[in-house]
Formats: structure tokens, C-alpha cells, sequence
């Protein structure tokens, strides 16, 4: 694992006292004659991950309580209520990404379009570029892109917002540009902390983003979407575990500046109590139905007794068939859904399970300050070839052993969590011989690969919440209300994030443009372009 240093905050940090020296250290240490690209690089990659406040907002109080991954937390009331308590929380992403990631993205590629040596780097920005922009578009529709980021180099401070159809044809022809020019005689891809610099990863990741966003148009515009995913399927893309980007954090809570790290872990961690967020009945209920054992490594309940002595039903077996709950979706912990219950192990150990306790928290695997998060995995990779092969594209026939191998590799990459034990193979096997009959239609079997993919994208709320717009999977069923509480949309599902409310004052003629193409208002419940119904 790669110990990733933030040289540069330390740097401005150190040059906050006083100097003799004032004129000379005033001078801008970001200048382009300084910062080496693979310094802004890690940076990049290190912030993709998500910094503790900006997470907390559009992953784990928005996205993945949308997608019935988490509840229990107050502030999971925003995705699992469908409750605008706060509508700056839907602005997050878009008001850390712009200035912080794209800046520096578009920095880096602007920096290393004309030294030839420097392709493998540049071509990797490029790739990263769409990756980023992606996720914005995907949450809020159209959004400032052809013209973003200019503001410095060509003056242009109120950037048009690009219709989402506009972007999209423009990240296809950016990753296909990209992937075929990175060349493996040139030097690797430096200060990359995703591959290590391997040019050949780098094509492989960029040719299956390309599969993943030509999926998204299978709605909208399914020849362009038959046409993109065959293109990245013969370009080449994931082909075992050792390919998915993923960001590995150190076991460093960051406390200074942007709290750097694992921004997951920092919430969970900051809101363990018994208010604190909850894995969601859907998920767990079907993690149970299909005896999957990831089940133990993304939740767990860790149980007090007599006020010291712990349960941890990841390492006690013994009472784990007591405490495989979920939270109703919706719902927050502090309610008492259930009265506390007194149960007798199979030991003969007579316990009281708490009720808050009795509800699965996300485990100390995926709450671990050095857990991983995956960007794009090969797993879903193999999901979406299934569905290929559903649909008879790209060359791709066995729709059933995709699958399987999706499912494989969604469990054995499960090891990348610290501390958490490799799943064994018959339960694999029998997480497997639970979609048998294998559907024969397909519809049947977008039902399985889809479900699957919501299974494999815990963590990711994001990614979860954008395939499930795509697909309709799984078939979700709304909050509509639980004890006092009530829908804030009359139990409709939001379909897309809020404009931040900035852009209408700083930048109205181009905010109301947008609006117009949506109906007028920024409504949550309206569609993003490839959102077709």
C-alpha cells in the first residue's frame, strides 16, 4: 500500500509563521514551474475517495440511504425520507468537485498535452477527467463542462451548462482518444496511486468506464449504447481482480485542514452511537434470502454486556443468527422498533440484545480508517458483461457464467477490507447456487445481474443510486412512512441532485437555461437525460 504524503499542505502549513524572507516564500508554490504532475495526480486520486464533510452529505445521508444500503443516522433522513432538511447537503459534490478536482484535473492535462513523454500521464488525466465529470452529471443532469475550469486560462467565468447528451458523446470520444493513445514505451504514469503507474491497468480502467457509461444510455439511445460498449469490449477491458481501481487509505485519521483519509470511516466512526447510521432492512433481508456471505463483512453488531464485555458477531458465531437485522429503511436507530429481547445462545448463554444493537452498523471492515473504496471494480465489469451477452452484444453469449464470475469476484475482493477473512469457496458456491434456476428471458436476468450489482456496490451510494435509475433494479419500494415520520415527496423516489443555489445568483443566465430544459423548476423528481422512463 502506498503511503500517500500531503507535501503540499504541509509546505503552506510551515510558511504560515513569520520570515525574513517574506517576498521570496510569497510566491506561488503551486506554480506550474514547481508542482510535478504525479504530486497532482495523487492529490486527485486521493480526494476522489471522499473527504469526511463532502462525503458524509451525497454518499451516506443521500445516495446510499436512497438505494436502501444505509438508514438509522439522523441525517440519513435526506436519501431514506426523501426530506430536503437542508438542501445545501445535495450540493456537496458539486461544490468540492469543481474547484478542487477538476481544477487540479484540467491543470494536469493542460500541463502534459505537449511533451510527448508525458503521454501516459496526460492520457490518465483525460481518462480521470471523464470518471469525475461523470459522476456530476450522472447526480445533477446538465452541468457546466465545454467551458468549466476556464476561468484562468480563456476568462470564462460563467460557463454554459452542456446538455447531458453533449457530454456524453464527448466522453466517449475522450476515453477512446485516451486509451488508444497511452503507450507502453513511454514513462509510466507517475505519482498514480490507483495502478502503480501500469499502462496497461490504465487502458483496461479506461475502456471499462467506457462500457459502464455506455450502458447508461440503453434507455435513451440504445444503438449509441450498443455501439460505446462494444467499442470498449474490444479495446479491452477488466479481466480479473487485480484491475479495479481502487483507493487504499492508511490506517491515519487525518484531522487537519480537508481531513484527509477515509471520509467513510471518519463518519462512522464520529457517529457510532446508538443513533448512528444502520445497514437498511432491504439489504440485509436480501443479503440473508440469498445466504450471501458478505452479509458478515459489510455489517456487524457489536453488543454490550455488563457494561464492558463485547459481542462481535463477525467473531461469534454463536449468537450471529440472533442479530441479522436490518433497520427499516427510513427509520432511525434511537426508535424503538422492537422491545429488548433476552436470548439464550446455543451455548446456553442467556444474553439481552438491546434493541439498537439488534440493527446491523456498517462492520469494522468497511469502517476501518484504512478501508478501501472501489472506484470500478471487476466485478461489475463482469455483471455488465452479462448483461452483454443478455442482449447479445459485443460477442459476449454466456450470460450465466458472467454472472457467476461477477459473483465470484464481488466476494473474493472482499479481502481488500483489513482484518477481514477471505469468504470460502462453498459459500461462494452456494451465494451462486442461489440464482438457480439461471433465468431465461431478459428481463429475469437483468433482475439478477442488477441485484447483484446493487449488492457489490455497498459503499459506493453513488454508483448504486445512478445503476439504479438506469435499470429499475431492484425493484425498490419507496418510503412512503414509519412511525412519525413522513415522505417528503409523497413516496416518490428522487431522480436527480439539486443545483446548488449559488448558480442561480452567480451565474443566472446559464443556471436558468438548464432549469428550462427540466420544466422550469430545479426539481429533484424530474429525470437526467438517459434517466428515460
Amino acid at each position: 500500500m502506498k503511503k500517500i504524503i500531503y507535501s503540499i499542505a504541509a509546505s503552506l502549513l510551515l510558511m504560515q509563521g513569520c520570515t525574513s524572507h517574506f517576498e521570496e516564500l510569497n510566491k506561488n508554490p503551486a506554480g506550474f514551474s514547481t508542482i510535478s504532475p504525479g504530486v497532482q495526480l495523487t492529490k486527485v486520486q486521493a480526494d476522489l475517495s471522499g473527504q469526511r464533510e463532502d462525503v458524509w452529505r451525497y454518499d451516506l445521508a443521500i445516495s446510499s440511504p436512497l438505494v436502501q444500503h444505509l438508514a438509522g443516522s439522523w441525517w440519513t433522513q435526506h436519501g431514506g425520507q426523501y426530506r430536503i432538511l437542508d438542501k445545501g447537503q445535495w450540493y456537496t459534490l458539486w461544490e468540492t468537485t469543481y474547484p478542487r478536482d477538476l481544477k487540479n484535473i484540467q491543470d494536469l492535462v493542460d500541463r502534459t498535452a505537449a511533451d510527448p513523454e508525458l503521454v501516459n500521464i496526460h492520457s490518465a488525466a483525460r481518462i480521470m477527467r471523464v470518471y469525475i465529470f461523470s459522476r456530476l452529471t450522472d447526480l445533477y443532469g446538465d452541468i457546466p463542462y465545454s467551458e468549466a475550469i476556464k476561468g484562468y486560462t480563456d476568462k470564462i467565468f460563467l460557463p454554459k451548462y452542456d446538455t447531458q447528451e453533449e457530454i456524453y458523446n464527448s466522453f466517449f470520444s475522450e476515453l477512446d482518444a485516451a486509451v488508444k493513445a497511452m503507450d507502453p514505451t513511454k514513462p509510466i504514469v507517475g505519482g498514480d496511486v490507483f495502478y502503480d503507474g501500469n499502462v496497461d491497468k490504465w487502458k483496461k480502467f479506461g475502456s471499462s468506464l467506457r462500457l459502464r457509461l455506455g450502458f447508461r444510455l440503453t434507455k435513451v439511445k440504445p444503438d449509441v449504447a450498443r455501439q460505446q460498449v462494444e467499442a470498449a469490449i474490444a479495446a479491452g477491458v477488466m479481466t480479473d481482480n487485480s484491475f479495479s481501481c481502487i483507493m487504499k487509505h492508511e490506517a491515519i485519521n487525518y484531522t487537519f485542514g480537508e481531513n484527509r483519509g477515509n471520509g467513510r470511516a471518519q463518519v462512522f466512526q464520529a457517529d457510532i452511537s446508538s443513533s448512528g447510521f444502520r445497514l437498511a432492512n432491504t439489504l440485509v433481508d436480501y443479503l440473508k434470502l440469498k445466504k450471501d456471505p458478505r452479509l458478515f463483512i459489510y455489517g456487524g453488531t457489536y453488543l454490550p454486556i455488563n457494561g464492558s464485555e463485547a459481542i462481535d458477531n463477525n467473531n461469534n458465531m454463536d449468537i450471529t443468527p440472533y442479530l441479522q437485522e436490518g433497520i427499516p429503511y427510513g427509520a432511525m436507530s434511537w426508535n424503538a422498533w422492537m422491545p429488548d429481547q433476552t436470548i439464550v445462545t446455543a451455548s446456553g448463554q442467556s444474553v439481552v440484545v438491546p434493541t439498537a444493537y439488534r440493527r446491523m452498523q456498517p462492520s469494522k471492515y468497511v469502517a476501518a480508517i484504512n478501508a478501501p473504496f472501489f472506484h470500478l471494480t471487476y466485478a461489475e465489469v463482469e455483471f455488465l458483461l452479462a448483461e452483454a451477452a443478455a442482449r447479445g452484444w459485443g460477442g459476449q453469449t454466456d450470460v450465466k457464467a458472467h454472472f457467476n464470475k461477477g459473483v465470484q469476484a464481488g466476494c473474493e475482493q472482499m479481502v481488500n477490507y483489513p482484518g477481514a477473512p477471505a469468504i470460502a469457496q462453498p459459500a461462494i458456491d452456494t451465494l451462486k447456487a442461489n440464482y438457480l434456476p439461471f433465468p431465461t428471458t431478459l428481463a429475469g436476468q437483468m433482475k439478477v445481474i442488477h441485484e447483484q450489482m446493487w449488492v457489490n456496490f455497498f459503499m459506493n451510494g453513488t454508483e448504486a443510486y445512478s445503476n439504479f435509475r438506469r435499470t429499475g433494479y431492484p425493484a425498490l419500494v419507496p418510503f412512503t412512512v414509519v412511525d412519525w415520520y413522513t415522505s417528503g415527496t409523497n413516496g416518490v423516489i428522487p431522480r436527480r441532485f439539486f443545483y446548488p443555489e449559488s448558480e442561480a445568483v452567480q451565474n443566472p443566465t446559464n443556471y436558468k437555461s438548464a432549469v428550462s430544459r427540466i420544466g422550469g423548476q430545479d426539481d429533484w423528481l424530474k429525470r437526467v437525460w438517459w434517466d428515460k422512463e
